[in-house]
């Protein structure tokens, strides 16, 4: 697959399952509408703090623009399958709205530089 900028590609691992995210403009709009922040804020508050209930509602609407409908319950669920997870799961959000607010012509880099990160954290786990 090559890399679109306009609409960058994530494999999200999660449960067991891998989840294909794309990152849209409509993905950002309803993340933001739903966690009635600017999602930059979101992105950064989802690794420094977020409440579960609150990850739980971004994984759910992220999940569903992306084709995936999970209700904000099944999300809760999905995260708390396993207590690393949770922090592995917030990294991964992390990262796929980091390569999103990525200007286009950087998101290839930003991709590659998440790539590692997420490398980096499972080799210490």
């Amino acid at each position: 697959m090559t890399f679109d900028m306009a609409r960058p590609h994530y494999t999200l691992p999660l449960a067991g399952k891998e989840y294909q995210l794309l990152g849209t403009f409509a993905l950002i709009e309803a993340a933001e509408l739903v966690m009635k922040d600017y999602i930059g804020n979101v992105a950064v508050r989802v690794v420094n703090g977020m409440p579960s209930y609150e990850a739980a509602k971004l994984l759910s609407v992220i999940l569903t623009a992306s084709g995936h409908p999970v209700t904000v319950d099944e999300a809760k669920d999905l995260i708390w399958l396993d207590g690393v997870a949770n922090q592995v799961t917030r990294m991964h959000l992390y990262s796929f709205l980091k390569i999103c607010l990525a200007p286009p012509g950087q998101r290839e880099a930003e991709a590659t530089e998440m790539g590692e990160l997420m490398g980096s954290l499972k080799a210490s786990l």
